[in-house]
């Protein structure tokens, strides 16, 4: 009878009355009003887009409060983006980066110290089950990531070309893997080691040229007592300059590689799944794709696959211990809700499910990763597998040394400057680097 009085004393029906009291109550004090979601942005740089998004799509249903922009970044731009960006206060909330990132964009300031977070919300079952704690944390103490996932990288072949070509085992030293390629070209006329050969910032060449000294004892930056060094000389350099320069001068590797930079670039996935080239070496997602690639075009066909430890010298052949690491940007304005996706997403679950194309960087679920036939290469090569250390550790650069070697090895295997003057160039501004620090 009120609600009825008061109608029509005002004059208004009784949807009106409902709006007025509605407004009033949203602007007394203490009257809880529903929230808009917060919005992070997450950028990601592996090529499991479909499955992310899926893992995204389950953190927002469970976390009804917050809404994920899922932003993909190419590798060979991600760093130097990032970096350009924390510089202007323009950053995703949560960032996808390398290993041997972390470091380098903590200590610039673009990334967040975790320690508050980590102390109230620990991660899995601590940080002690975590691998490569070491990069993660600055030399102020400070983390500035949490490691998500790991993997090395290996060799991988077509055997069906092997078989063509006559080659009866998988290539163990680098002068075999030379003359398989040499081999696979003369015989079936296809690419035979197709390798990323250009020059672009954060490219592969990086990686092909460590894996040669390591193989050989050298690496570019040791350590003794705490002092850092340059461990490789010019002859060191040049050699191995040559030696992928022959490939190409040869051409069992086409020139055409010179314009390719990225691990991950679809001129070698789509090459190793159509068989055109017939050997590769890249991390274990970029070897699924591949595989997943041929599968999708030849149902019903085993995968003529293969993968294979890195290439010996005068010792074992080694990889990096690599990954990808989570951290949350320093400007990000939600840094409790960006933690949250940070844990959700190194939670055991992310791995067997939508995501379990990478492995985890946790050690007790490391132990139950079932690598099946095709990768068992690279479970080999994990054992054989080495941290960055002293390239992280020391007072060297290191997205700076990892961008000069591939620009001067870029330029020498492309001929716009000769191996000798490449090698000579390239000691010289990693000398710089410590110079300057």
């Amino acid at each position: 009878m009120i609600f009825k009085h008061l109608t029509a004393c005002l004059g208004i029906g009784a949807r009106g009355v409902i709006g007025a009291l509605m407004v009033g109550a949203a602007l007394l004090p203490g009257v809880a009003q529903a929230a808009d979601p917060v919005t992070l942005t997450f950028r990601f740089n592996d090529p499991e887009q479909k499955e992310m998004r899926a893992a995204l799509d389950a953190f927002e249903k469970a976390n009804p409060g917050i809404k994920v922009n899922l932003e993909r970044m190419a590798w060979k731009d991600a760093r130097d983006q990032f970096l350009r960006e924390a510089a202007v206060g323009e950053t995703p909330d949560v960032v996808h980066i390398a290993f041997v990132w972390a470091k380098e964009m903590g200590e610039a300031g673009a990334l967040a110290p975790l320690d508050a977070l980590i102390k109230a919300k620990p991660p899995g079952k601590g940080l002690s089950d975590f691998i490569a704690m070491d990069l993660a944390t600055g030399k102020n103490g400070k983390v500035y990531a949490l490691p998500w996932t790991t993997d090395t990288w290996a060799m991988v072949y077509r055997t069906d070309l092997l078989d063509q070509a006559g080659v009866k085992t998988l290539p163990t030293t680098w002068d075999d893997l030379r003359q398989a390629s040499r081999d696979v070209h003369a015989k079936t006329g296809k690419t035979g080691f197709g390798f990323p050969a250009g020059s672009a910032s954060s490219g592969s060449l990086w990686f092909l040229a460590n894996y040669n000294w390591w193989s050989n004892g050298k690496a570019l930056i040791v350590e003794k007592d705490k002092t850092f060094s340059v461990g490789v000389d010019k002859a060191d350099v040049v050699g191995t300059m040559n030696y992928f320069k022959s490939y190409l001068d040869n051409g069992d590797t086409p020139k055409s590689m010179l314009g390719v930079s990225d691990w991950a670039d679809p001129v070698i996935i789509r090459g190793l799944a159509d068989g055109t080239i017939a050997i590769g070496i890249m991390p274990p997602a970029s070897f699924r794709e591949a595989i997943n690639a041929y599968t999708a075009a030849n149902p019903g066909k085993a995968a003529p696959f293969k993968s294979g430890p890195v290439p010996k010298g005068t010792t074992v052949g080694t990889s990096h211990l690599g990954g990808r690491m989570l951290g949350i940007s320093a400007t990000s304005k939600h840094p409790e809700e960006a933690w949250k996706l940070v844990q959700f997403l190194n939670d055991p679950s992310i791995f067997t499910g939508a995501y379990k194309s990478q492995f985890p960087a946790q050690r007790s679920l490391l132990q139950s990763v079932d690598f099946g036939p095709e990768l068992k290469g690279f479970a080999e090569q994990l054992t054989h597998a080495r941290t960055w250390g002293p390239y992280a550790e020391g007072p060297y650069a290191m997205g700076s040394m990892w961008n000069l070697t591939g620009r001067a090895f870029g330029a020498a295997l492309s001929g716009q400057t000769s191996v000798d003057a490449a090698a000579g160039d390239l000691l010289t501004q990693i000398g710089k680097l410590n110079a300057g620090r």
